[in-house]
């Protein structure tokens, strides 16, 4: 009997020893996960292609060498044009840095036109002349900076247009019309923002000078106009990069 007491007992004093040990023990030491390392910036680096649009508005410089301009004929005059166009752009770039060199090349399906007052406005006759510019190109380079996903660049080089200039005789046919490929020089600047994975989308303004185009009339070496013509451009697009922004992987 005193056996089983003295086991009840020490049962009793163990429970009663045991929560307050427990509760002397040291807390769990916790450790908090490492941060997951931050994304590199993207890079513009690589080919890309893609898509641009927008709007243009110039000016045509006419010269008649045949006459000068009189009350009743204004021969030589300066008129406007403006239009849309739609075309495509394929490009490479190497990136150093911030710093990023391109060469660059697009074209474009265009309806940029514009016609000249009346020739003749004392006799009534309606004579004028009109400038289409169809298509135009550039291959030219690019010099940027970049900072994380938005790149801000110039850019120069070569241009080329598919240029119509025509003259209706109004009262007097017939019309003259000359189709001419012109080969000039651009100079622009413009924005791009990488806005996901291999996306970009793409602002640039430029201006473009397609130098002189000549219709000649007859024989007679003064009977001939001589058109020079410049436009400002206005393009945006959506830009596919084949690189791609450089993402860490953990």
């Amino acid at each position: 009997m005193k056996k089983i007491m003295l086991g009840a007992v020490s049962l009793i004093v163990l429970g009663l020893v045991t929560p307050a040990s427990a509760a002397d023990l040291a807390a769990r030491p916790y450790t908090k996960a490492p941060p997951a390392p931050a994304p590199l910036p993207p890079t513009w680096a690589g080919f890309y292609i893609g898509v641009q649009g927008g709007g243009g508005w110039g000016r045509t410089k006419e010269t008649f060498f045949g006459a000068p301009n009189t009350v009743g004929f204004l021969g030589t005059q300066n008129y406007d044009t403006s239009g849309g166009f739609v075309g495509g752009v394929a490009g490479y770039n190497w990136q150093f840095g911030n710093y990023v060199i391109g060469l660059e090349g697009d074209y474009h399906w265009s309806d940029i036109n514009g016609r000249s007052a009346v020739i003749n406005p004392a006799l009534g006759f309606g004579d004028t002349y009109f400038t289409k510019i169809r298509s135009f190109g550039d291959i030219k380079g690019r010099l940027g900076w970049a900072t994380g996903p938005a790149l801000l660049f110039i850019s120069g080089g070569a241009a080329v247009g598919d240029l119509q200039h025509r003259y209706d005789a109004g009262l007097n046919p017939p019309s003259f019309v000359q189709n001419d490929w012109r080969w000039g020089w651009t100079v622009g600047a413009g924005g791009e923002y990488m806005f996901a994975p291999n996306w970009s989308a793409k602002l640039e303004y430029n201006f473009i000078d397609f130098g002189r185009s000549t219709i000649q009339f007859s024989p007679v070496v003064t009977n001939r106009s001589e058109f020079k013509d410049t436009v400002h451009t206005v393009k945006a697009g959506i830009i596919w990069h084949f690189g791609g922004p450089v993402v860490a992987r953990y």
